[in-house]
Order: structure tokens, then sequence, then C-alpha cells
């Protein structure tokens, strides 16, 4: 139960986190480093890619505390060593090949953390007792990101025309935010159990009439 839900709660705030910092990566560049607006603009597709690499840095994160909570101490050392393997090999790859050159490293980042969670995810699933039920943690939370993330695009692409890059970022992330917040009450994502444990959680269970 325990590990259901911090599987829910990291779904609730990677998914969306990441999906927004890959949609909106160049114009957050952009917001942060506006006097350097060619290399912001260069960075961007590299940032698209490590948005979503970050969603799998969090699962990587959280199934190392569940293993290791099980006494399986030395399984993420293993999955770990072979994401820096597959890392590795994707560079040589990737940023060898002088039509894709520095563009390979972000790709090759994600690559090696989808397979350093996906192995975690896999011997977690075989070290407990009860199987988490992966699909039914994890498609909510993925398409409640994923609407976020259009309606994030879809702000952005309308107001840059008028109101400029960074005052478009800001409103299209706060759009973002409360589309979100929304599709999480809507879709029930977010359950009584969840927070329960948190401080003040009780109010929080009767704000939002989460069961």
């Amino acid at each position: 139960r325990i590990v259901s839900s911090a599987f829910r709660l990291v779904a609730l705030l990677a998914l969306p986190a990441g999906v927004g910092l890959s949609v909106l990566a160049q114009p957050i560049l952009l917001l942060l480093y506006p006097a350097q607006r060619t290399d912001a603009i260069a960075a961007g597709p590299h940032l698209q890619v490590l948005g979503i690499a970050s969603i799998f840095v969090c699962l990587m994160l959280l199934t190392n505390a569940i293993l290791q909570s099980y006494g399986k101490q030395m399984v993420p050392i293993y999955t770990m060593v072979f994401g820096g393997l597959v890392k590795i090999g994707m560079n040589y790859i990737l940023v060898g090949n002088p039509d894709i050159n520095i563009h390979g490293a972000p790709i090759s980042t994600l690559c090696c953390y989808m397979a350093i969670a996906g192995l975690n995810l896999f011997f977690v699933y075989r070290t407990l007792e009860t199987k988490p039920h992966y699909l039914a943690l994890f498609f909510k939370p993925i398409l409640a990101s994923a609407l976020m993330g259009a309606a994030v695009y879809a702000v952005f692409g309308l107001l840059n025309t008028h109101l400029g890059t960074t005052l478009s970022a800001l409103v299209g992330i706060l759009a973002g935010v409360a589309v979100y917040f929304v599709l999480v009450l809507a879709l029930r994502i977010l359950r009584a159990e969840d927070v329960q444990t948190m401080k003040k959680g009780d109010q929080l269970i009767k704000l939002l009439h989460l069961k």
C-alpha cells in the first residue's frame, strides 16, 4: 500500500514537471538567460529530451529506495552500472557521429535513465509479495500530464505573437498548473491515503474531497 502510494505521488509530481519542462524548453531557457538568446535557442532541443529524462530520474530514485528498504541494496548498484554502460555506449555511437554530434548526449542520458528505471521497476515487481499494478498507477497521471502539456503548448502558441516569449511562458505555466490541478481532481488520481501521513493531511483530504 505504501509503495503504491509512493508511486502515485512520484507520478503525480514528476510527470507534469518533465512534460512541462520538455514542452516549454526553449521559452524557459530564454526566460532564464535573456542575454544569451542564441545559446538558449540552441540548447532548447537538448532540454526537451532532458525534461523527459527527469521523469525517469525520479522513478530511479524512488525504486532505488524501495529496493534498499527490502534488503536489495546491491540491485540498484548493478542497474546503475548497467545504465552507465548504456550511456557510454550511446555516447560513443551518437556523439561520435558527425551528423548527430552533441545532440546525442541528452539522448544517451535519456536512454541511460530509462534503462535503470525499467530494470528497477522489474526488480521491484519481483521483490514485492503484493505486486504493484503499474498500468493502473501510471495511466491516469500520464493522461493528465499529456493533456496539460497540450494545453501549455496551445496557450503559449496563442499568446507568443502578442505578449512575447517571457510573459507567454509564465502564462503558459500558470495555465498548465490550473489544468493539471483540475484533471487530478476530475480523474481522482490523488487518494486520501496518499496525503494522510502528510502535515495537515486530514485538512487537505476534506478540502479536496479525497476518498
